[in-house]
Order: C-alpha cells, then sequence, then structure tokens
C-alpha cells in the first residue's frame, strides 16, 4: 500500500517524537514526490532509501524531520547544506530559514535538485557546485549547518563557519556505529557536542580526501 505524506506524519514521524509545529508544517508543504525518480514515487514517503543515481539515495522522512526539529531552524537563520542530494531538505530549510548556500560535488544531481525546487519558488536557495574535501571554504558565517553524508571525523573549517549560537547537525562515525552530533558555538573560542540518537548515512563523496582538513 502506498504511504500517502499524512499517514507518514501520522504514523511515522509523531510517534518517532516528532513533534515541533514549525516542522510539521513545513514537511505538510512540501511533496516528496516532487523529489524522487518517476520509478520510485510509490515509495516516496517510506523510510526507505530511495535510490537517486550515482550511488546517491534520498534522507529517510524520520532523518529529514529529526534534522528540522533538533536545529530550531528560525526565520532570520542563515543557512549551509553539504550534500544537496534530492534537494527536498533544500527545499524544507529555505521555507524554514532566510537563505540556504547548499554544495554539492555532483552538478548533475544539483540540476536535478534544482529543477525540482524551483516549482516551490525557492527564490532563497544558492547552489554551489564544489567538493568540500577540497580547497573550497565557506565565504561567510552561519546560523546552521548540515551535513547530509556521515563523516569519520570533525571538519573544523566547517565549525569555523559557524556563528556564535550557531549549530551544525552531523553524523560521525563508521558503519556500523554511527551518531548524531549537534555541534554548538557557544563562543568564538568554543563549540559544544550533544551526541543525540544512533543511526546510519552513507559517507560524503571523496571522504578519502579528507585527512588535511579535520581535526
Amino acid at each position: 500500500m502506498r504511504v500517502t505524506k499524512k499517514n507518514m506524519i501520522e504514523s511515522q514521524l509523531k510517534p518517532e517524537g516528532i513533534s515541533c509545529p514549525e516542522t510539521i508544517n513545513c514537511i505538510s508543504k512540501v511533496d516528496r514526490e516532487d523529489f524522487v525518480p518517476k520509478e520510485f514515487v510509490d515509495s516516496s514517503y517510506a523510510e526507505y532509501d530511495i535510490p537517486l543515481g550515482n550511488n546517491y539515495s534520498m534522507l529517510r522522512p524520520i532523518i529529514t524531520a529529526k534534522i528540522l526539529q533538533l536545529l530550531k531552524i528560525t526565520k532570520g537563520d542563515e543557512i549551509l547544506e553539504i550534500g544537496t542530494g534530492s534537494g527536498y531538505l533544500t527545499c524544507c530549510l529555505s521555507i524554514m530559514g532566510k537563505e540556504v548556500d547548499t554544495v554539492d560535488i555532483d552538478e548533475n544531481i544539483q540540476k536535478k535538485a534544482k529543477q525540482s525546487n524551483n516549482s516551490y519558488n525557492t527564490y532563497n536557495i544558492n547552489y554551489i557546485n564544489e567538493d568540500i574535501f577540497s580547497n573550497w571554504t565557506p565565504k561567510k558565517k552561519y546560523d546552521v549547518i548540515i551535513i547530509t553524508g556521515s563523516i569519520d571525523s570533525r571538519i573544523e573549517k566547517l565549525e569555523d563557519a559557524l556563528n556564535v549560537n550557531g549549530r551544525m547537525f552531523a553524523v560521525i562515525g563508521q558503519y556500523p556505529v554511527m551518531n548524531v552530533n549537534i555541534i554548538k558555538r557557544v563562543s568564538e573560542e568554543k563549540v559544544i557536542f550533544d551526541q543525540s540518537f544512533e543511526t546510519t548515512l552513507e559517507p560524503l563523496k571523496n571522504i578519502n580526501k579528507k585527512s588535511y582538513l579535520n581535526f
């Protein structure tokens, strides 16, 4: 049986603790089927890793919802997303925040995400085709940073791009042991970690190039 958006919210998200009205309202506005390949439309709202091509897959609904709820995104937030993927989370971030810079190494998958987002009048999304494990660095500071693939250790240049009171979502570890970390910058010199829950995510592309960029 095809899972609908309403069923997903009531039967999948709320039982897992998704109660933030802003998060639920945002998810209610965006149709996941607009962001999935045609052959997987019937699985749009299922807790399933939908393939996007080129070894990418779409974030599962509960992970997307937990990202939005944990980060407490507000209308004034400047947001950096690492890993555009399908563009679904990008669209949600653009609705909840002020502006979104989304970075992806794969130009083609980013073009598809942009096409999907255009129907939502997402004027506040900037698409950046870069590899974060190259010499690229963020050009400004952000209130919210989301890394949509797993990493095995911290990335200093992203933490440095957090404003004071800024927060970052990062899944850190190696399969099968990975943990969601909410990293908060509490002062110019200090960040703190709040380990939230265990999960598994595919690693960011080119993570093998990371060694000279991380702690």
